[in-house]
């Protein structure tokens, strides 16, 4: 027999007292991960509208609709907070690199012509810029936070490019005696074209920037005899 209207009023009682016991308990996974993006996206904002100094722990959680013990159980302080966001933005912007990696070319010449110009893209993204200037504000507040992330950014590209020294150089006739090195003295190059267009004025220029990066690239290689 089915069940009677009495038996099915019952059962939704149930269910909504359920349904409220969890709601004033621990949240589920769901909930808890949905948690946990609001808090690092109002941690983002706040860090990059207002700076790391001016940022508070309340703000942060007043932005992100929780209160400040649901925030102090995910992080200990704002310099734990600051360090998810941006592990968590590196983490995103090497998604967006691995899924363009596809068109880093299949000798060394061309994967280094890649990664000069994928430094200068990178450099000149908005969030990316706004992200350095945090940073660079951390030199003086979070200074572990900005040593971090600056190991981190550095470790990733060298890793990459000493790699493809190593697998891509003999191809070209070439055997690095030390490929981090030689990977070293390029990101170094790359960085010294970059301060080059900044102090002549001509960073916004797309062309000449890329001429500048490709004759670069160009005379990095011509000297490949002597890595």
């Amino acid at each position: 027999m089915g069940a009677t209207t009495g038996e099915n009023e019952v059962s939704g009682a149930m269910a909504v007292a359920g349904g409220a016991q969890r709601s004033r308990g621990r949240p589920s996974r769901k909930e808890a991960e949905a948690i946990d993006r609001s808090v690092l996206e109002a941690a983002r904002e706040s860090f990059l509208a207002h700076g790391f100094t001016a940022t508070t722990m309340d703000a942060i959680a007043a932005r992100a609709g929780v209160t400040k013990a649901t925030l102090y159980q995910r992080y200990d302080d704002k310099v734990a907070m600051l360090r998810a966001v941006l592990h968590e933005r590196v983490a995103a912007w090497s998604a967006v690199s691995d899924r363009r990696a596809v068109n880093r070319g299949d000798t060394l010449d061309k994967r280094l012509e890649h990664y000069a110009r994928s430094i200068t893209r990178w450099s000149r993204d908005p969030e990316v810029r706004s992200f350095g200037e945090l940073i660079r504000e951390c030199w003086g507040t979070a200074r572990a936070v900005a040593e971090e992330m600056q190991t981190i950014r550095v470790t990733r590209m060298l890793d990459v490019i000493e790699k493809d020294i190593r697998e891509f150089g003999p191809k070209a006739g070439v055997t690095a005696a030390n490929p981090r090195l030689i990977a070293e003295l390029f990101l170094g190059m790359i960085g010294g074209v970059h301060r080059y267009l900044e102090d002549s004025g001509q960073a916004d220029d797309a062309a000449i920037a890329q001429l500048c990066l490709d004759q670069a690239v160009n005379m990095f290689v011509a000297g490949k005899s002597s890595w």
